[in-house]
């Protein structure tokens, strides 16, 4: 996701356009932004009175509450050997709230909690591609 608009950026144009420095197109090829941008920091400034953007909200919020990351870190520190899965299952089993691999992935990275990442096997999972003994091709 691009990063948003500086706020100085945003004042300098609404700057500009109140100064009657040219139209919204000729401000918004002047400062390189979309033209529906510079309406839109228009409109917001007129009628909210809002001269700078709205604070990040921060996403939805957590389907684990301090309750059931302490019941977390309490399974992962009696088993460090299971997979997210096998996490997902016993705190359903524990405490009915259901969350996904990667939730649990990103839950765990929270707390800094390390388990075991993968199968045992190789780790590209797959074969080897070539027999050991064979010689490389020298291409001339």
């Amino acid at each position: 996701m691009p990063q948003p608009y500086s706020a100085d950026l945003r004042e300098r144009v609404l700057v500009a356009y109140e100064q009657g420095e040219g139209s919204q197109v000729a401000i918004a090829r002047r400062f390189r932004v979309c033209p529906a941008t510079v309406c839109n920091w228009i409109r917001q400034a007129r009628q909210e009175g809002r001269r700078s953007p709205k604070p990040h909200r921060g996403g939805p919020a957590s389907v684990l509450g301090p309750k059931e990351l302490a019941l977390l870190q309490a399974l992962v520190a009696e088993s460090n050997a299971a997979y997210l899965d096998q996490y997902a299952e016993r705190l359903v089993a524990l405490t009915g709230k259901r969350v996904s691999r990667p939730v649990m992935c990103r839950t765990l990275q929270r707390l800094k909690l390390t388990v075991k990442k993968r199968r045992s096997g190789r780790p590209s999972g797959s074969g080897p591609r070539s027999p050991v003994n064979v010689r490389p091709i020298v291409s001339r």
